[in-house]
């Protein structure tokens, strides 16, 4: 068979190419729990150095989320405890649950009034790029412990924080 009848015509040559590039497109992917975690904060610090607010608060939210988990799996500290222990006894709450929850609901109501619309009279919402500057400081210092590394855009987070020091 000669070389141009194997190779086809030039639309099944264009169909071949593009189904390909639906296989490939359509196969998964495997990654770490930290690699989609660092993922997702190295989007949201690109987000948030774009100023968009929003996007980069839910991302590093949730970047957090999985980083907090892996590090109490790992017995390691992660930001939500240190802070829930070092005001314990400074809250009016009568148990450990109690005192974690007020904790908890103090630093993530900006994420999740972002993340849902559970009240009807919510009709808007207002972020401050404190909001998820914040969630960004939180999730990154618990990257490397837990094995990854400090990326690019974890450094180029903390050169903007010396930048912009009244935040």
């Amino acid at each position: 068979m000669g070389e141009a009848k194997r190779r086809g015509t030039a639309a099944q040559r264009v169909l071949r190419a593009i189904k390909q590039r639906d296989d490939d497109d359509a196969a998964s992917t495997v990654v770490s729990k930290l690699e989609v975690a660092t993922r997702q904060l190295d989007a949201a610090i690109r987000l948030f150095l774009e100023r968009d607010y929003v996007s980069s608060l839910t991302l590093a939210g949730a970047a957090e989320e999985i980083l907090g988990k892996l590090s109490s799996r790992a017995g390691l500290d992660n930001a939500v405890d240190f802070v829930v222990d070092f005001y314990k006894g400074q809250t009016d709450t009568a148990t450990d649950e109690e005192h974690r929850n007020m904790i908890l609901r103090i630093l993530n109501t900006p994420r999740n009034q972002a993340k849902h619309a559970n009240d009807a009279s919510e009709t808007t919402y207002e972020v401050d790029r404190l909001n998820p500057a914040s969630m960004i400081m939180r999730a990154a210092p618990m990257v490397v412990p837990l094995g990854g590394t400090m990326s690019k855009e974890m450094m180029r987070f903390r050169n903007w924080l010396r930048q912009h020091p009244d935040l």
